[in-house]
């Protein structure tokens, strides 16, 4: 349940199955993915609740003190008459946010007046409503959100052909002298009679004065048999139904600030004839979408407002309706509707709640896409382009004044560079599936660390020193569009964050860990693990520039027209992370190059060819070096293991040899006066090179993941101990 204080609340109509509840709904629903929120439902019976339970069964807690509210999100019409004080719920301190639809060519008076005072932002569902907005004299900032509809449901149901010897048409429209159903139902009549090859069902659940009796009047006095009226509450499975039993979706509307009825049959991939007013330009040219011209200027009368008259709708002729009714009808006993219906259910996803929800998100964190920029949104949305200043000012930076945790810090640990890296890696990569996580930010700040651990002695850290900042600035751009500074302040990475509960990630990603990682690589999901870590790293990893230079610049300078294979030998002592402790031996290796190099018929002596080098021991270097000559390339300022510390090693006997303190990361880590970021680099720079390359020879390595998902396309070929014991034994 969410607390009031520091929240999100959505005032607005709790009664669902109207068009202004969609609204609610959407809000609701939307928001809720991204934030903790309440509603205040401007149905008085409903604010005694604990919660409201929207359509899909999500719970919604009930705000009970608006004063302590934040933000505000406005789902109601902003006025209704002499007795409509909804408006007023709106704290003044809160940033208030109203969502609104509008059906004529100039907002009332009262609707601009509540605008410009109690208001910091209006969205309107169409974009034709901001200039009516500011025509209307609205001062605040305004954009468009269409209304986010809940129809993935209509998208992925089966399309329904049209069934042969009958095209059916239908409506559903308030019996209200707007929506025009009289001229629809004119004509159909002049377009078709009594035919019986074709039959119109017009349906609403709400009548406004005398409309209906009007239809019923005009279908009786023509004798025709072929039209049927309705007006009776429909579930919403009836009404989809309905729908899906059609074949062409019809609205003749003077006016319409967004119009749902048209765009759930543009989901069911139906044909529609609309008029082109207001929220119908949103649907059309498309395939299948035929438009009526409405060109009769009328006065926009809302007998449900006090009988206002506020600005001019435009009815359609009757010629025009009978005339793409006739059109749509030949297109479809022509069968050129089927083949059509995907661009029409393409255009509908627009208004889903799955297209919209980053939208709705973005209205509160701004930054929102820039964790996710693979959500692109509707391209329908408009939002104010002063918006993230207006949101600042309110909720602070980065929604530093809400309530709730919405980032997950990942913190450095004792452990080799990318152990630390693909940490972090996996829990951006998975946090990203959880929309109440706005950030996965680093924490490698050294004397934070120092702090956590309760000691300066490592075993394998040794990537940068106290005082120093967060060791990702220095290697990498800041994330998510942060500063420097930012990524460095301990109250922007704490206040609204946590770090994991399980650091590894080894609950949701059991097998990245170098202990199992044997297993991701033979596992058949892995091909598609590469790719899903690399659209991560693709997006946010982004080295400072210095380093990216130089890697482009020895890549340009030694693999340029060349098939390279990378090699990332390891230190022996790192047998005990291989399958059965055993790791394979640099021969294995040279062989390997030589078998990869016969396989593509490459001649050992052609300069067609490089093997780049990635090792933690000299010897290693100079055995290369030994068979494949001028073909090696490798960067020569590196800190290794010398030939006198592997000399060293090569004396101890035993499981002894498997221990730590061999390698140069654990050589380095000893000494906190030899720590340093450049260590980190060259680990980096080779992970980097290799990604380059078009083989990797490798064995069970944090380095290995982290090339394999840098570059999902290079080929890993594992060099396993066996295979060196047979070229030794």
């Amino acid at each position: 349940m969410a607390s009031d204080s520091g929240s999100i609340c959505i005032i607005g109509r709790c009664t669902f199955g109207t068009g202004i509840g969609a609204a609610t709904y959407a809000a609701c629903e939307l928001l809720s993915r991204y934030y903790s929120i309440s509603v205040f439902p401007t149905e008085r019976h409903l604010r005694t609740e604990r919660s409201i339970t929207l359509p899909n069964g999500t719970l919604v807690t009930v705000c009970t003190d608006l004063s302590r509210v934040k933000v505000v999100f406005y789902t109601d019409v902003l006025w209704n008459g002499a007795y409509d004080f909804n408006y007023s719920l709106v704290p003044e301190d809160a940033l208030s946010i109203a969502h609104v639809a509008y059906d004529s060519d100039e907002l009332p008076p009262q609707w601009v007046k509540i605008l410009n005072e109690r208001f910091d932002v209006v969205l309107f569902m169409s974009r034709h409503l901001e200039s009516v907005a500011r025509k209307s004299g609205v001062e605040i900032s305004v954009g468009t959100l269409p209304l986010a509809l809940d129809i993935e449901g209509l998208l992925s149901r089966t399309y329904r052909p049209p069934a042969a010897g009958k095209v059916k048409f239908c409506s559903i429209a308030a019996f209200h002298a707007r929506k025009g159903v009289e001229s629809l139902v004119e004509g159909f009549i002049k377009a078709f009679g009594s035919r019986t090859d074709v039959e119109l069902t017009v349906h609403s659940n709400l009548a406004i004065g005398e409309s209906l009796e009007r239809v019923k009047a005009l279908i009786g006095s023509r004798g025709v048999s072929n039209i049927v009226i309705s007006c009776e509450p429909l579930s919403d499975a009836e009404k989809n139904a309905l729908i899906e039993r059609c074949d062409v979706f019809v609205n003749c509307s003077r006016g319409e600030g967004y119009s749902i009825g048209p765009r759930e049959a543009l989901a069911l991939g139906k044909v529609l004839v609309v008029t082109n007013v207001g929220g119908h330009n949103d649907l059309h040219p498309a395939d299948g979408v035929f438009v009526i011209p409405a060109t009769i200027a009328m006065p926009a009368r809302y007998p449900e407002i006090d009988n206002l008259i506020a600005g001019r709708q435009y009815a359609a002729d009757i010629v025009d309706v009978e005339k793409a009714l006739t059109d749509a009808f030949q297109y479809v006993s022509s069968g050129r509707s089927e083949p059509t219906m995907r661009t029409r259910r393409e255009l509908a996803a627009e208004f889903c709640f799955t297209r919209l929800e980053s939208n709705y998100g973005e209205l509160i964190n701004t930054n929102l896409r820039s964790f996710r920029p693979r959500e692109r949104g509707s391209r329908f949305t408009r939002l104010p382009t002063g918006l993230p200043a207006i949101v600042e000012d309110v909720v602070g930076y980065r929604c530093a004044s809400l309530s709730g945790v919405d980032r997950t810090v990942v913190q450095a640990h004792d452990g080799g560079f990318f152990s630390v890296f693909n940490v972090f890696m996996s829990h951006l990569v998975w946090d990203q599936r959880d929309k109440r996580r706005h950030l996965v930010l680093p924490d490698w700040n050294v004397d934070r660390m120092i702090e956590r651990e309760g000691t300066s002695k490592f075993v394998s850290f040794c990537y940068g020193r106290p005082g120093e900042g967060n060791v990702w600035s220095r290697l990498f751009k800041p994330l998510y569009g942060l500063t420097e500074l930012d990524m460095d302040d301990a109250e922007l990475l704490y206040r609204k964050g946590t770090a994991p509960r399980v650091l590894f990630n080894q609950d949701r990603e059991p097998q990245l860990t170098y202990v199992h990682a044997y297993k991701l690589y033979k596992s058949g999901q892995f091909a598609g693990i590469r790719r899903q870590y690399h659209k991560a790293f693709t997006d946010h990893v982004h080295l400072r520039d210095e380093y990216r230079n130089e890697v482009d610049e020895f890549c340009a300078r030694h693999f340029a027209g060349k098939f390279v294979i990378a090699a990332h030998v390891k230190h022996p002592s790192h047998a005990l992370e291989q399958p059965d402790a055993k790791i394979a031996h640099v021969q294995a290796y040279v062989e390997k190059v030589r078998q990869e190099l016969s396989a593509r018929g490459i001649d050992e002596a052609s300069p067609e060819w490089a093997v780049f080098l990635a090792t933690d021991q000299d010897r290693v270097v100079a055995r290369f070096r030994n068979e494949f000559g001028g073909k090696l390339v490798c960067y020569t300022d590196v800190r290794r293991t010398t030939e006198a510390e592997d000399a060293r090693y090569d004396k101890i006997e035993g499981d002894r040899r498997r221990d730590e303190g061999f390698q140069v990361q654990h050589l380095v880590a000893a000494n906190p006066d030899s720590w340093d970021v450049r260590m980190a680099w060259e680990v980096i720079r080779d992970a980097m090179t290799m990604s380059r390359c078009n083989v990797l020879l490798h064995v069970v390595s944090n380095v290995s993941t982290a090339v394999s998902y840098m570059n999902p396309d290079i080929e890993l070929i594992f060099c396993s101990a066996e295979e060196s014991a047979v070229t030794h034994g």
